[in-house]
């Protein structure tokens, strides 16, 4: 709210705005907002727009919209590989995922209440049952990605949930000991392999596609330890690429968002979720796919609208 009183010349002292606006729209928004409160805040945000409406031009996109080439949305669906069917059902047949499938059931000792409630608050290591849903949730979604995705960073980590989900990985892992050792030994050729991944299958004929067209391609994904397995691909393909994510300094996205705009070699760009969805623009690129798609599909849309016209 300051920074809307700065930008216009016409809302008074900082005091005024504050009393007249500020408080009384901020108030209407809290929690434990009376009615009245409700009421108040939502008349002085009709006022405050009646007010700086002179002052400020607002411009959406539908203004152009008939302007903009038609955007075509597919959902592809991907089926697991064998080897990722083999591995999502190892893991939902582990004991915690039991206990949650059966949280909701009566208890066993006839008390009445569920099992989540009762005498199964906890696993067999003490962990809260509430604290193991998004756990579970995450790894099986790090197997319907890329099965490497499993394998624990070097390091230890200092989030209690990460190194308890790289607990339960190396658990599942050693009823794999090839594949692990695969990951030792071959390490850039198991993490390009599309046979770990189902998606990978399906990214392979779409890039393929799209490349032989010559189309501009942004390639999203929320994980960049998933921005790294398909930087792998890309590479053992040989093909032309650059990357941005969240560790790509100011002055390199520039240069990288400059380069693949006007390069008629580099036509695929890999590129964090998070990072390429703030103040970059690929005029160049045609095509988005969204290999990883975020938790929160808002995320995805503005990376796209961002960077794709």
């Amino acid at each position: 709210m300051k920074e809307l009183r700065c930008q216009s010349g016409c809302l008074g002292s900082l005091g005024h705005f504050k009393n007249k606006f500020s408080d009384p729209i901020e108030q209407g928004q809290r929690h434990s907002a009376t009615k009245r409160a409700v009421a108040t805040g939502r008349k002085t945000v009709r006022a405050l727009v009646r007010k700086i409406s002179h002052s400020f031009l607002r411009r959406t996109k539908a203004l152009i919209k008939e302007q903009l080439p038609k955007k075509d949305d597919r959902v592809v669906y991907c089926s697991l590989t064998d080897f990722q069917q083999t591995l999502y059902q190892t893991v939902l047949d582990t004991e915690d995922v039991t206990l949650l499938l059966t949280a909701s059931e009566k208890c066993d000792c006839q008390s009445g209440r569920t099992r989540r409630r009762c005498c199964y608050e906890t696993n067999s290591e003490g962990v809260e049952l509430k604290k193991l849903y998004f756990t579970y949730l995450t790894i099986l979604r790090k197997v319907a990605n890329h099965v490497a995705l499993l394998q624990s960073s070097s390091g230890t980590s200092k989030n209690q949930v990460e190194t308890y989900c790289h607990g339960i990985c190396k658990k599942v892992f050693q009823k794999f000991p090839d594949f692990v050792q695969r990951c030792k030994d071959e390490a850039f050729e198991a993490l390009s392999d599309p046979m770990y991944s189902g998606k990978m299958k399906v990214l392979q004929k779409l890039l393929k596609y799209y490349l032989q067209k010559k189309d501009k391609v942004l390639l999203f994904s929320l994980s960049t330890k998933l921005l790294d397995v398909l930087e792998s691909y890309c590479m053992a393909e040989g093909l032309d690429y650059s990357r941005l994510d969240g560790n790509t300094k100011s002055k390199e996205r520039v240069q990288i968002v400059k380069d693949f705009n006007s390069s008629f070699h580099i036509n695929l760009c890999l590129v964090s979720t998070m990072a390429g969805g703030l103040g970059l623009n690929f005029v160049g690129a045609n095509v988005v796919v969204l290999f990883d798609p975020t938790w929160n599909p808002a995320n995805d849309l503005q990376a796209i609208d961002r960077n794709i016209h």
